[in-house]
């Protein structure tokens, strides 16, 4: 769910540099044989298998979150004047899922179910507020705009169609990171995204089981964007139907309606689940697509990914993490 918002850059002097290799990126996902594959912007496959083999040997910690440093960076506002060189567009925006409708005929891209339940977060300065990124996205043709969430020194979690366009086959030649962005103010630096890990298979398919991806950042400054916000987080999981979650983002109406960028979010519950699926009906819209879901530990049980239909329902959801999800980050945040 892409939206958008491109910024105007003060204060900053980042060489703007191409994250994707396309013609690559679809020749590696030929040559690949496991769903689980890990694929980054430059097109080169890490097996399955041998990811798996490194991971016996790694002590890299997903289950202990970091508070960081706080320390607040040179900060700028955004400019939210939207008329750009590239223009702004919706159209990458996965379509609803339907589970059990044997003819659907309508498409529901807004999100929010009933009543809208979202509520601003006042202070985005503190844990798990300070750990939610707002991601800007260039592809081709327009600026979109995702959530993602810190998860370690220099990644970030997000969904896999925030950086690439199955049905085109066209991936995100750049992007920033803003976390804890608030109020059009970013206290806390913007990195630049200079590597992506996505499944093979996602590229493919677009399955939304797979709809996860792993962003790697450059500094900000000379600092890592987990040292200074710190980072939140994972818990592999089975079954969390009956869990009370919480999911914040970016919300694309929130910010044409207010004219500003600033965090939103609503609590609720796991109402359905498959064996790699979650779905709720907590509010959400474009631009909150890679957004966590949260437990009530803060730790990242899922990945907002969009909306579904399941027999006449229209519920939110997204891929849970479930082993082979946590191992792929796990492993992603290796590299």
């Amino acid at each position: 769910m892409k939206k958008i918002v491109f910024i105007i850059f003060v204060m900053i002097g980042f060489i703007m540099s191409s994250i994707m290799n396309i013609p690559a990126t679809v020749l590696a996902q030929k040559n690949s044989n496991n769903a689980y594959d890990m694929i980054n912007s430059k097109g080169e496959i890490i097996k399955y298998e041998d990811y798996m083999k490194k991971l016996k040997n790694s002590r890299v910690l997903v289950t202990e979150g970091s508070e960081g440093t706080g320390e607040v960076l040179p900060k700028a506002e955004i400019n939210t004047d939207f008329k750009k060189s590239k223009p702004y567009k919706y159209n990458l925006n996965p379509e609803t899922t339907y589970i059990g409708d044997k003819s659907p005929n309508q498409y529901f891209p807004q999100v929010v179910i009933g009543a809208d339940g979202r509520a601003k977060v006042s202070n985005t300065s503190v844990a798990p507020y300070r750990q939610i990124a707002y991601i800007e996205l260039e592809f081709r043709d327009g600026w979109y705009a995702c959530t993602g969430t810190v998860i370690g020194k220099d990644k970030v979690l997000t969904n896999a169609h925030c950086v690439m366009d199955v049905v085109n086959q066209s991936g995100a030649i750049n992007g920033y990171v803003y976390p804890a962005m608030n109020n059009n103010i970013y206290s806390y630096g913007v990195y630049q995204i200079v590597d992506y890990y996505i499944t093979s298979n996602y590229i493919q398919t677009g399955d939304p089981t797979q709809d996860f991806a792993v962003l790697k950042l450059s500094t900000y400054l000379g600092k890592n964007i987990g040292d200074v916000v710190g980072y939140l987080p994972l818990r592999q999981v089975s079954n969390i139907q009956g869990t009370s979650v919480k999911i914040y983002g970016y919300p694309g109406d929130k910010i044409e309606q207010y004219k500003e960028i600033s965090q939103w979010g609503m609590a609720g519950s796991v109402s359905k689940e498959t064996g790699e699926l979650a779905f709720y009906q907590i509010d959400t819209y474009n631009g909150q697509s890679g957004s966590s879901l949260l437990n009530s530990s803060n730790e990242i049980i899922a990945v907002h990914r969009g909306s579904f239909r399941i027999n006449g329902t229209t519920y939110n959801g997204g891929p849970k993490m479930i082993k082979p999800v946590y191992d792929f980050i796990r492993a992603a945040m290796q590299n």
